[in-house]
């Protein structure tokens, strides 16, 4: 190896900084005794970013950060858990899990793990692939002298380690930051929020950061009726679950208009005046960007998913059928009655943008020029571009990721 191994088989104690630039530690054993203690005059932390990279031919569970006060065990910790295939941020012994990550064994990985107090947002990066923001701690800030730890998980403050969490391993601690600097726009509406004017929401998305029955976005029209309709939208999340993506009720319909994620079966759903068709093979992968666009045309009666640019078959669902009354439309929740009877299980977590809806059936030509971000004809029910919109609860308005220059 090009690497000069550090094995540390007693206490040892670097007595001025080192730079360990080009070194790694190395973990060569399970063990509840080996273990790395990183030192930190910092008491107080309001906002927290964490860099690593690390090797490991584990199957098991293990800790990859490790950091406790006198009054959490798990300030902020780092986890994988083998069984459920997702990794952990825990923050102030709550915790966020990140499932569809591509953890494998004998290779360099590198992760970052961010958290905001003021918001109270984590999110995961893997291999420079971020995660959904998630909705863990608002307004705590870590406080104490930390015990910052690398091969043990911590029960105890500095203490209480399991062998079978221990890491066997090769890693190097990147980056450890008490700031957080971003260069995003976040915005965490706590209680209603309402745009009394058309807002261009180009070059942002609305974040769901957490399981909820009363966190949801409600988009305004003043479109009565709807003989044929076209909604498209992109969306990003790594739920292993049941999820409503579009939900348009009216008094008579709680289902005029919905597009609904069915995991137990894989289907995707598409749902007009009550009724629905299911939509199987669709390559709904986790922690990517999916664009989806649905249309239904009333007077044929057919339904048509178009999945990343790929259309589907069409099916027959309503005909001659107008869609008429005032629309509530919604997205974070799936709506069974008019405007509400919302469930946890069936929320959104992850993050949506590019909203349009039309009340004609778009072309496939203009379908795909969605679906690629071209030059296409904006929603005259929804657009994206002159959004009214309400937030309800825990939902975030934040600027896109783009690529960073390197």
């Amino acid at each position: 190896m090009n690497f000069l191994l550090v094995l540390v088989m007693l206490t040892a104690c670097a007595a001025d900084p080192q730079d360990m630039s080009g070194k790694m530690f190395n973990f060569p054993m399970q063990s509840n005794r080996a273990y790395v203690k990183l030192i930190t005059s910092q008491r107080e932390f309001r906002a927290l970013t964490v860099c690593h990279r690390s090797f490991t031919d584990l199957k098991r569970d293990h800790s990859l950060f490790s950091m406790s006060t006198p009054t959490h065990v798990n300030d902020f910790l780092i986890f994988w858990d083998n069984a459920n295939k997702e990794m952990e941020a825990h923050v102030r012994d709550k915790k966020a899990e990140y499932g569809g990550r591509d953890y494998k064994l004998n290779m360099w990985h590198s992760i970052c793990t961010t958290w905001d107090s003021a918001s109270g947002i984590v999110q995961l990066w893997f291999n420079g692939q971020p995660s959904i923001r998630k909705f863990l701690n608002l307004g705590s800030t870590i406080s104490g002298t930390p015990i910052i730890i690398l091969g043990q998980e911590q029960d105890s403050h500095g203490g209480g380690f399991d062998a079978n969490q221990s890491l066997v391993v090769l890693v190097n601690v990147q980056k450890s930051s008490s700031d957080l600097k971003m260069n995003l726009l976040l915005v965490l509406v706590m209680l209603t929020a309402c745009a009394a004017d058309p807002q261009d929401m180009s070059g942002k998305m609305f974040i769901f950061p957490m399981e909820s029955k009363s966190a949801y976005v409600k988009l305004i029209t003043s479109q009565q009726e709807f003989r044929d309709v076209t909604v498209c939208h992109r969306s990003f999340t790594d739920l292993r679950r049941s999820h409503g993506l579009f939900s348009m009720s009216t008094r008579g319909h709680p289902n005029d208009f919905a597009i609904f994620w069915d995991n137990t079966n894989k289907e995707m759903e598409a749902h007009v005046r009550d009724l629905n068709v299911q939509y199987e093979w669709v390559d709904y992968k986790p922690n990517m960007w999916h664009s989806i666009c649905t249309t239904w045309d009333s007077a044929s009666g057919i339904v048509q998913l178009w999945f990343d640019g790929q259309p589907f078959i069409k099916r027959f669902l309503d005909v001659g059928s107008n869609i008429v009354g005032t629309p509530i439309i919604i997205l974070g929740q799936e709506q069974d009655s008019y405007g509400g009877g919302f469930d946890a299980r069936q929320s959104l977590v992850g993050m949506m943008m590019d909203v349009h809806m039309w009340n004609y059936v778009l072309s496939p030509c203009e379908i795909q020029k969605y679906v690629y971000n071209l030059n296409f004809t904006q929603g005259d029910v929804i657009n994206w571009s002159a959004l009214e919109y309400k937030i309800f609860d825990k939902v975030l308005v934040e600027n896109t990721v783009t690529p960073c220059a390197i």
